[in-house]
């Protein structure tokens, strides 16, 4: 029955998808505003402690995770991220952001799988674009390296969805 209710669910969201050109999460207030605006990855730096080209995001659909690591609804994310990484591909571009040091993530990813290119160290960063940040939060942006979309953790429902999106 539940597993019936999931695919309903799921079926109704892509019908959904498919039928309007229209944002599906609500985000909140403050950060409604980061909607249609460009992300700066270009004040992000890269594991060798280069800035991102702003066109790293240019030409293909993007995944931005902002987590960390002793943050337990992240954890619990990592599965459906990763499913995601794995059902797209290179298609992709999948990214993790989070204020903790390197060698913090790097001893988490010894024991958890998180399949994406991470930047470290980026609290100035953040605090400089968020005046609000709740962790996990989703962006999906899109082949212009625009905010299309806002969304909390990621469960398997929604997953589906955002497995839609990045699809279209």
């Amino acid at each position: 029955m539940i597993t019936g209710l999931r695919f309903l669910s799921s079926f109704l969201l892509l019908l959904s998808l498919s039928l309007n050109a229209q944002r599906y999460f609500q985000a909140h207030p403050l950060l409604e505003k980061k909607i249609g605006q460009h992300f700066p990855i270009e004040n992000y730096k890269n594991k060798e402690g280069k800035n991102f080209s702003a066109d790293k995001l240019q030409g293909k659909v993007s995944l931005i995770n902002f987590w960390s690591t002793n943050c337990e609804p992240c954890i619990e994310e990592l599965p459906y991220l990763n499913k995601l990484k794995e059902t797209l591909g290179t298609k992709v571009n999948f990214i993790a952001i989070t204020h903790d040091p390197k060698e913090k993530v790097d001893r988490f990813l010894i024991n958890h799988t998180f399949n994406f290119i991470h930047i470290t160290d980026s609290v100035k960063e953040l605090q400089s674009y968020f005046s609000l940040i709740r962790n996990p939060l989703n962006f999906i942006i899109d082949q212009q390296g625009n905010v299309q979309e806002i969304t909390g953790n990621i469960d398997e429902e929604k997953m589906n969805l955002i497995l839609a999106i990045l699809n279209e």
